[in-house]
């Protein structure tokens, strides 16, 4: 009751600047219980909100003899609650956690704030506090959420417990690996739970989470890995410790590894195919172009005309996803695109003398364009990266099925899709690359290196795509060219027909 007056009283644009997610009750006590099977005496909670986990605390534990510290930032929601020291074993701070000093605690149990760090107006003289706080150095791109658990988890006393709900995502990003070695350096992790049908224990989440179970015994237990199906079946725990599927060890989880196939494979009937190799051993996905102001850069035929820009000066370029919504994009596809006026062209300036490239530059910085983060980093602003067209796209989020494309234009494109560079061993074998990237099979593989954030939203960075398994060049000559060519031939027109060919032609490579 108290989180839906919350909510109905507070903004969306506010809840989401400061990254509140409210956690359900069920969850709160699923996790209180684990914290609370020793003789805590000093719980923190680093991002107090609404109090769930103090109340869920208070509701099961019969000593009342413990000292329960929150901190919170947002004076409105402290205001909201309106405890006016009526709880006497209860001490709220309005501070940010992050620039506390570190203390020690029986306990540690938090919801952080989702958000990426660097859009902390004040990171900047937050991060070398946080570091010298911890002793350790952080990435500015790191969520918020990550920076919260390695502070926390510096505050532990001996034999101390935590629980952190924390971004699923976080196990296969570059900011994650010095969290994850941490917890397994000193043994801290001790079981991580994973829900399988999120949406019904979570139905506000914007990202797909996962919940930290960590002691600081110094014990070198193994890892339980557990999956909650839905709501009943936390009702039925008892105790979510004795709760699991499976184990695994340290080694089985390398720190500079993605997490997220690894754990995701324990419950997936899909095994990955003997002998495949990883997609960088053909060639690099890279980003699209990232031009820091896109209405700018990007121009539809009339505008081009209205500003008389010469074709020196533009190249083609997709510039949105819904730009291309088949399977294979031809020269035609662009040409049609361009006719009905899209943006499928984009301002690359090779001749800065022309009058009208001086004009329209100088239109963009009256409106303040060359200031921008990416912009102002460019000299000169306006310059943008060398690339070539790529023969495969990949779409960056997506839903559903991932979005693949054959590309036969010469168009190159913006962050929207991520753009393939076939390297010498790629170079033959584009084809039989996009059949494997269009099957079921290729996509349920390549799907375990997402990072998802809720709604079935999925991301997939350069990094992700490069590292993702595919058919080894044995299995890549068994397939004939012609049999590649024809699937894009027909996807042109079929799709679904193209991905069952694509199956067929996959399954007999890898059986």
């Amino acid at each position: 009751m108290l989180e839906k007056k919350y909510i109905l009283d507070t903004p969306i644009s506010y809840r989401k600047e400061l990254g509140q997610f409210f956690t359900p009750p069920l969850v709160a006590s699923l996790m209180a219980k684990w914290v609370m099977r020793g003789s805590a005496k000093k719980i923190l909670d680093p991002a107090f909100g609404l109090g769930v986990f103090y109340d869920e605390i208070m509701r099961i534990n019969t000593n009342r003899d413990i000292q329960f510290t929150g901190y919170e930032i947002d004076e409105h929601i402290i205001n909201f609650l309106n405890y006016n020291g009526n709880k006497e074993n209860l001490n709220i701070i309005n501070e940010d956690y992050l620039e506390a000093d570190v203390e020690k605690f029986d306990v540690v149990i938090c919801n952080p704030p989702y958000m990426r760090f660097q859009n902390f107006l004040n990171r900047h003289n937050i991060l070398p506090k946080i570091q010298d706080k911890i002793g350790k150095r952080l990435t500015g791109y790191s969520n918020i959420s990550s920076v919260f658990l390695i502070k926390a988890i510096q505050e532990l006393n001996t034999n101390g417990r935590l629980a952190f709900i924390m971004p699923f995502e976080f196990f296969n990003t570059g900011y994650g690996k010095e969290i994850k070695k941490s917890l397994l350096d000193k043994h801290l992790l001790k079981q991580i739970v994973i829900f399988l049908n999120e949406k019904e224990i979570f139905p506000d989440a914007t990202t797909t989470i996962c919940i930290l179970l960590c002691k600081n015994d110094g014990n070198a237990d193994p890892i339980k890995i557990t999956s909650i199906k839905n709501e009943e079946e936390i009702n039925n725990l008892s105790d979510i410790g004795n709760f699991y599927q499976y184990k695994l060890t340290a080694s089985d989880l390398p720190p500079d590894k993605k997490w997220t196939p690894i754990i995701s494979a324990l419950y997936s009937e899909q095994k990955i195919p003997d002998r495949f190799c990883k997609v960088s051993q053909y060639g690099v996905f890279k980003r699209g172009i990232a031009t820091g102001a896109n209405e700018f850069f990007a121009l539809t035929k009339s505008k081009i005309k209205e500003f008389q820009i010469d074709q020196n000066n533009i190249c083609k370029c997709i510039t949105k996803s819904p730009q291309i919504k088949k399977a294979v994009f031809t020269e035609n596809d662009f040409n049609m695109l361009y006719n009905s006026d899209k943006p499928v062209y984009c301002l690359n300036v090779k001749n800065e003398d022309k009058d009208a490239v001086r004009n329209y530059v100088a239109r963009g910085e009256q409106k303040g364009l060359h200031e921008r983060y990416l912009t102002r980093n460019r000299k000169p602003w306006y310059k943008l990266e060398n690339r070539q067209p790529a023969p495969i796209l990949f779409g960056v989020f997506n839903r559903g099925r991932l979005k693949v494309i054959r590309n036969y234009s010469t168009a190159i494109n913006f962050t929207c899709f991520h753009s393939f560079y076939p390297n010498l061993f790629g170079i033959n074998n584009v084809d039989k690359l996009f059949a494997y990237f269009l099957s079921d099979r290729g996509q349920e593989i390549i799907r375990m290196n997402k990072r998802s954030y809720g709604n079935n939203l999925d991301k997939l960075e350069p990094g992700d795509l490069n590292d993702c398994l595919c058919p080894n060049q044995d299995q890549l000559d068994s397939i004939k060219e012609q049999h590649a060519k024809e699937i894009i031939e027909i996807a042109k027109s079929d799709e679904k027909l193209a991905i069952d060919m694509c199956n067929k032609l996959v399954d007999r490579i890898v059986c």
